[in-house]
């Protein structure tokens, strides 16, 4: 067991994630078994590496109703749904890691219809509390706008380079917002102490999830990208704000992120 916490860390060291830092993990944990960790091992391990200091968030989104499929497809499915969120309640259904993660008794989970993100760590609360008020998804207080706010970094093992939450968040000071929905809609929750709330926000719109291709910004040419792959498993890290920096520069005067290239 010591030497997959071993291995863990050197690869987080390689990739330069930041002791005592704010980072947001994507990761397919069966792209990385060869780390030879459990889930609540890796967790541990993360924790462990980041120390005291530092605060760990994961996506604890619950719209994936379609685990057969790709993730867009549940995505839509839950667009045109009903469904319910409640935060004690209702699984990540993204994944074993952030599904175990959000169990845990020291881990925030925000109250959110949409993307509710999970958080330990100094900085879990901020990024967790009054989630049911924010009206727009990429908005300076949304979970996302924090973690930009904070500094925070991009940890992905096992994913694509086209995986990353925040990914709106250039759109939104752009001023673009043809990626959601022309006014809020009501989504419901059950807050941790029971109470059942009307929200009211911007959705994200099924074809913007689907066509959303991060990669156009943080691939070929993004400095700040730091990769260790193994046997074809992606694994990087970068700073989020470089990644924003570079979208909007990249962005012309279309002034919309350059992945809006690929939308059909």
């Amino acid at each position: 067991m010591r030497s997959a916490v071993n291995a863990l860390h050197q690869l987080l060291e390689r990739l330069e994630v930041p002791v005592g830092g704010l980072v947001y993990l994507h990761t397919s944990f069966s792209r990385i078994r060869y780390l030879e960790l459990g889930p609540h091992e890796f967790i541990d391990s993360l924790l462990d590496y980041l120390g005291p200091q530092g605060t760990l968030a994961m996506p604890s989104f619950s719209w994936n109703v379609d685990p057969s499929a790709r993730p867009w497809k549940g995505y839509a499915d839950y667009f045109h749904g009903h469904q319910s969120f409640d935060v004690l309640k209702t699984p990540a259904n993204i994944g074993a890691v952030p599904e175990l993660f959000r169990q845990r008794p020291e881990v925030r989970r925000g109250v959110n219809y949409w993307w509710s993100v999970a958080a330990c760590g100094p900085l879990a609360e901020e990024l967790t509390d009054a989630q049911e008020t924010v009206e727009h998804p990429a908005g300076p207080d949304s979970s996302f706008g924090l973690i930009h706010r904070h500094g925070g970094w991009i940890l992905g093992l096992g994913v694509t380079l086209n995986t990353t939450s925040l990914a709106f968040l250039p759109d939104f000071e752009l001023n673009n917002r043809s990626f959601v929905t022309s006014e809020p809609r009501r989504g419901p929750v059950v807050d941790a102490k029971g109470r059942s709330l009307d929200t009211w926000s911007y959705w994200v719109l099924p074809e913007s999830v689907r066509y959303v291709k991060p990669e156009a910004v943080c691939g070929e040419g993004f400095a700040a990208m730091r990769r260790h792959d193994h046997d074809g498993v992606i694994q990087f890290a970068y700073p989020y704000q470089a990644y924003h920096e570079r979208a909007l520069s990249l962005s012309g005067s279309g002034q919309r992120s350059p992945w809006w290239e690929a939308l059909p």
